[in-house]
């Protein structure tokens, strides 16, 4: 592998084979700030959207994404380098304040094994060596497509959709996965995002193959039956996009970032509250920039700090 000349800095940190080889112990599920906009019910064009990604090499970025004309990137953090090789799927990461700095955790899969991971960055956003912590959760993940951390100030919920088209969900406990539910119908799924969290329901936002729309709300107490309805008809605009990262903007609206990485490129929607087809969708055109890394998510913060998603 050819290291970056950046990353002499970090030689005394070790890539995350070594760490999980070392069998190392997780620290806690974690968060930081990022406080989501507030204010006029639409959504607005000053609205951000911080960004995580994995590129092949195993560095961790986050960018900042801001709803200009076009939309453009108007920041950049980079975290560690050369750690999180081969992996192959995350859900959001959350950055929370601790003595030194912050710390971002978060789970990720690398090959078909899902692990907790997290590390601490001090005031100059610079990885802190001996920080990194991992746990591991279980394997069996190279038969899955997507996956999330739904995280509020009650509850934390994993979900993922296998390759078969189940939708499935567990309930944290502590450190456990607990309280495994499904519901099958989703094989035409291509890219989801978390768009609302409420005390009653996550909804979010999938594309299908043939290039639909729809919002999927699933009840988080009671019977596990997602309600599925069609936003956007079938065509080009949603047939690209590979993932999709969600952030609030407003009161009740949503940033979309429609990542096609076939392409390396991205397209930023500004979505108002999601109601069906009578949904609000302003193309804000392509974002200036190259999206060539193997593993998108959202970043955010802990959930006490920071307003929930409300995009239905």
């Amino acid at each position: 592998m050819t290291m970056k000349d950046s990353r002499s800095r970090w030689a005394g940190v070790l890539p995350l084979a070594a760490l999980l080889a070392a069998g190392l112990g997780a620290g806690p599920a974690s968060a930081s700030p990022v406080v989501a906009p507030t204010g006029a019910q639409q959504v607005t064009a000053a609205c951000k959207m911080p960004v995580g990604s994995v590129t092949a090499a195993g560095d961790h970025y986050i960018r900042e994404y801001t709803a200009t004309s076009p939309p453009s990137m108007t920041g950049e953090t980079r975290g560690l380098l050369a750690t999180f090789l081969d992996a192959g799927m995350a859900g959001s990461m959350v950055k929370e304040p601790v003595a030194a700095g912050s710390r971002y955790s978060g789970w990720m899969v690398f090959g078909n094994v899902m692990w907790a991971v997290s590390y601490e960055i001090d005031a100059q956003n610079k990885p802190i060596a001996g920080t990194t912590k991992t746990a591991r959760v279980g394997g069996g993940w190279d038969g899955y497509s997507y996956f999330e951390t739904s995280r509020t100030t009650t509850r934390t919920n994993q979900y993922a959709l296998r390759s078969d088209g189940t939708l499935l969900r567990w309930t944290m406990s502590g450190g456990t996965w607990a309280a495994k539910v499904s519901a099958p119908g989703f094989s035409s799924v291509r890219a989801m995002a978390l768009i609302s969290q409420t005390s009653a329901y996550d909804t979010f936002l999938a594309t299908t193959r043939g290039g639909a729309l729809y919002s999927v709300r699933v009840p988080t107490t009671g019977a596990f039956k997602p309600v599925v309805k069609l936003v956007g008809a079938a065509g080009s605009r949603w047939e690209k996009p590979i993932n999709l990262v969600a952030e609030r903007c407003g009161q009740y609206g949503t940033l979309l970032l429609g990542i096609d990485r076939n392409g390396q490129n991205a397209e930023m929607f500004a979505i108002g509250h999601v109601n069906g087809t009578a949904t609000v969708i302003n193309e804000l055109h392509w974002v200036d920039g190259e999206f060539a890394d193997p593993v998108y998510f959202r970043m955010t913060g802990r959930p006490d700090l920071t307003p929930p998603l409300n995009g239905e």
